[in-house]
C-alpha cells in the first residue's frame, strides 16, 4: 500500500464496526477515510444496549465461539486504551449476568450449552435452581424454573465507545466525511474509487461496514449480501430500588446502567428501514418486562429509542474479502451481538486491509456464501440471544 495517499483506505459506514476498523488500521499506521451519510453511531450502534456476553448467541459455540471470546478480550483492551487516548469514558464494566428460564424447555436449552460455557477459562458459569435465582433477585416473578449465572459479562455505552474509537482514529490521521455512496469504481478486478454524490474518492481498499444498508452494495459487487434490518426498541425506566444485574429471559432483558436508569428491551421487528419508536413497541416491551419484573409497574419511562440491527438469514456475520475483489472487505451482520462482536470484526477487517490475511478463522463467514435460514429459525427459541 502506498505511504502518501490520505485515501488509501475508505470505510463505508461510521458505526461501531467501521470506527473499530479505522482504529485498528490507525494502529497499523494506515490512515482511513470514513464515509458516513449521517452522524457517527447515528443508527444501530448509538441506540443499542451495549451488552458484552461472549458465551451465548447464534453461532456459539460453533462456528464463532472463539471469535466471540476474542472479541470480549479485545473489548477489555479497548476499555483501558480508549479513555487514556481520548478522555472519553466508555462506561465499560463487568457485572453478573443472570439468564432465567421460566419453562422446562428454556431450562433444557440453557443447560445444553452449559458444558462448553463452563470450560471457558476466565469465567465462572453455574446452573442455579429457581429458588437460588430468586434469592439472587427476589424481585423476579414467581415461577422461575432455574437459570444460568455468569461471572462476568460486560457492558459499555455504545455511542461513547464508538465516539472514542473515531476520535482516537482521527488523532492518528483518519478523516470522517459525510456523503452518500453511489457505488464503487473498478479497473477489471482492481478497485479504483468510491463514488459519492459529491464526486469520486480514489482509493486502494474499501471496507463495507454499512450495517443494515449493506444490501445496497450487492449490485456494486455482483454478489448477494443478504443483510436486512431487524428493528429493536428499548426503554429507559426510572424506578426506586437497588440496581438490577444483567437479567435476561427469552428475547428480553433488564439492567441498571451507570445513569441509574433501568434499561429494558427489546423487540424484534421486520419493519424495513423505519427507525421510529412506536407505542406498540413500548407496549410489547412492558408486557414482557412486567411478567418477569412486576415491580417495574411503578416505573416512569424516561426515554424510548429504536435501532436497526443488521441481520443475515443464518444469523452469522458477513466478514471477509469479496471473491474476485480482494480490495473489498465486507464487515457487517452482527445482529443482536453486533456491539459485542464489533471488536473482533474491526480487528479482522483491518488485518485483511493491511495484510491481506488474518490469523482468525472466518471461513464460515465469507461474503457470497450460501446462506440458509435454518440457524435463524432455530435461534428463535435460543435464550442466549443477548
Amino acid at each position: 500500500m502506498s505511504e502518501s495517499s490520505a485515501t488509501e483506505v475508505v470505510i463505508l459506514g461510521g458505526g461501531i464496526v467501521g470506527c473499530t476498523t479505522a482504529y485498528y488500521l490507525a494502529r497499523e499506521g494506515v490512515r482511513a477515510t470514513i464515509i458516513e451519510r449521517d452522524t457517527v453511531a447515528g443508527h444501530s450502534s448509538g441506540f443499542a444496549l451495549g451488552g458484552l456476553n461472549p458465551l451465548g448467541g447464534i453461532g456459539i459455540p460453533d462456528p464463532i465461539g472463539q471469535l466471540s471470546l476474542e472479541s470480549f478480550r479485545l473489548h477489555a483492551e479497548l476499555a483501558k486504551a480508549l479513555p487514556d487516548e481520548t478522555g472519553v469514558d466508555t462506561e465499560y464494566g463487568l457485572e453478573t449476568g443472570i439468564t432465567v428460564a421460566y419453562s422446562e424447555a428454556e431450562a433444557a436449552a440453557l443447560q445444553e450449552r452449559l458444558p462448553w460455557q463452563q470450560a471457558q477459562e476466565g469465567f465462572r458459569v453455574e446452573w442455579k435452581s429457581g429458588e437460588d435465582i430468586l434469592m439472587l433477585e427476589p424481585r423476579l416473578a414467581p415461577g422461575v424454573v432455574g437459570g444460568v449465572v455468569t461471572q462476568h459479562v460486560g457492558m459499555l455505552d455504545p455511542y461513547r465507545h464508538t465516539l472514542a474509537l473515531l476520535q482516537a482514529s482521527e488523532r492518528a490521521g483518519a478523516v470522517m466525511r459525510h456523503g452518500t455512496v453511489l457505488g464503487l469504481g473498478f479497473d477489471g478486478d482492481r478497485l479504483q474509487s468510491v463514488r459519492l454524490s459529491s464526486g469520486d474518492i480514489p482509493c486502494e481498499r474499501v471496507v463495507i461496514a454499512m450495517g443494515a444498508w449493506t444490501v445496497h452494495a450487492s449490485d456494486w459487487l455482483g454478489i448477494e449480501l443478504p443483510v436486512r434490518p431487524l428493528k429493536g426498541q428499548l426503554l429507559w425506566l426510572q424506578v426506586d430500588g437497588p440496581p438490577i444485574s444483567h437479567l435476561s429471559w427469552g428475547a428480553s432483558y433488564a439492567v441498571t446502567k451507570p445513569d441509574d436508569l433501568v434499561w429494558v428491551g427489546t423487540t424484534e421487528e421486520d419493519a424495513g428501514y423505519d427507525e421510529a419508536p412506536t407505542a406498540q413497541g413500548r407496549q410489547t416491551i412492558m408486557e414482557s418486562v412486567l411478567r418477569a419484573l412486576p415491580y417495574l409497574a411503578d416505573s416512569r419511562v424516561v426515554q424510548h429509542t429504536a435501532c436497526l440491527r443488521p441481520v443475515t438469514a443464518d444469523g452469522l456475520p458477513i466478514l471477509g474479502q469479496v471473491p474476485g475483489r480482494p480490495d473489498v472487505v465486507v464487515a457487517t451482520g452482527g445482529g443482536r451481538k453486533g456491539i459485542h462482536l464489533s471488536a473482533v470484526m474491526g480487528r479482522i477487517a483491518a488485518d485483511l486491509v493491511a495484510h491481506r490475511q488474518t490469523r482468525y478463522d472466518i471461513s464460515a463467514l465469507k461474503p457470497g456464501r450460501a446462506i440458509s435460514d435454518s440457524a435463524a429459525r432455530a435461534s428463535e427459541s435460543d435464550p442466549f440471544r443477548f
